[in-house]
C-alpha cells in the first residue's frame, strides 16, 4: 500500500469514528469547522452545537480530499456518502462552503431506509 493510500484509510478510518461518536452521543450532524486556523468537529443536535474538538493537523488535508472525493463534491456544493455506522447503513448529505476561503461542512446524518445490495 503506497503512503498516499495508507493517509487516505487513515483519514477515512477517522471520519467514521467521528460520525459514530456523533450518532453515539444523539447528534443529528457533525459540522468540519475552521477555529484558530485549524479544521474542528462540531456535533450538532437539533439546535444545539457541542465542540468535539480538532482533528490532528496530520489528517486534514487527507480528510477535506476523502469527503470531496467519496461525496462527489469536486463539481457540486452538495454530497453523499452512503456509509454503515456503528452496524446500521447511513446516509450522510454533505454541505460544502467556503469558510475564510478553506472548506467547511456539515454532514447530515441519515438512517437509511433500504438495505444496499
Amino acid at each position: 500500500m503506497s503512503d498516499q493510500d495508507e493517509k487516505s484509510a487513515a483519514a477515512f478510518q477517522y471520519l467514521i469514528r467521528i460520525l459514530e461518536e456523533a450518532i453515539r452521543a444523539g447528534a443529528d450532524s457533525v459540522g468540519l469547522e475552521r477555529e484558530s486556523g485549524g479544521l474542528s468537529v462540531v456535533q450538532y443536535t437539533r439546535n444545539s452545537g457541542l465542540a468535539d474538538g480538532p482533528i490532528p493537523k496530520e489528517l486534514e488535508q487527507t480528510l477535506v480530499e476523502e469527503i470531496i472525493d467519496r461525496s462527489g463534491l469536486a463539481d457540486n456544493p452538495r454530497g453523499e456518502i452512503h456509509i454503515n455506522l456503528a452496524g446500521k447503513d447511513y446516509r450522510v448529505i454533505v454541505d460544502e462552503r467556503s469558510d475564510f476561503g478553506e472548506s467547511a461542512f456539515n454532514l447530515l446524518l441519515k438512517r437509511s431506509t433500504k438495505a444496499r445490495k
